[in-house]
């Protein structure tokens, strides 16, 4: 088990628990834990990841209608887009360095 898949599973485990139990800093830990999964996604990759950057901001709130769990799935969709928005950034900061280094 590499470093890449250790990140995403606490990424994971922070985007379900902190669904449920509110931290004054759970933003900006979310934020670091995608800092570090956007690190690690492969060259191949980076098109699949920006998309689905795109689709979960648009469709994470769409199931708040959900009665009795779409209070907590719409969180959890949530921290997951938080998490994955600050990856894109290192995503998109790659690529632009890669492509000035050519």
């Amino acid at each position: 088990m590499g470093p890449a898949k250790i990140v995403r599973m606490v990424a994971t485990a922070a985007a379900v628990v902190f669904a449920f139990w509110k931290f004054e800093y759970a933003g900006l830990l979310m934020a670091i834990l995608g800092l570090g999964i956007g690190y690690f996604v492969e060259a191949e990759r980076r098109t699949l990841y920006l998309v689905t950057v795109v689709a979960l901001s648009v469709a994470g709130g769409g199931l708040g209608a959900i009665p009795a769990a779409g209070e907590y799935i719409t969180a959890i969709f949530g921290n997951v887009s938080t998490i994955i928005n600050a990856g894109a950034l290192v995503v998109i900061g790659t690529g632009i360095y890669e492509k000035v280094m050519e």
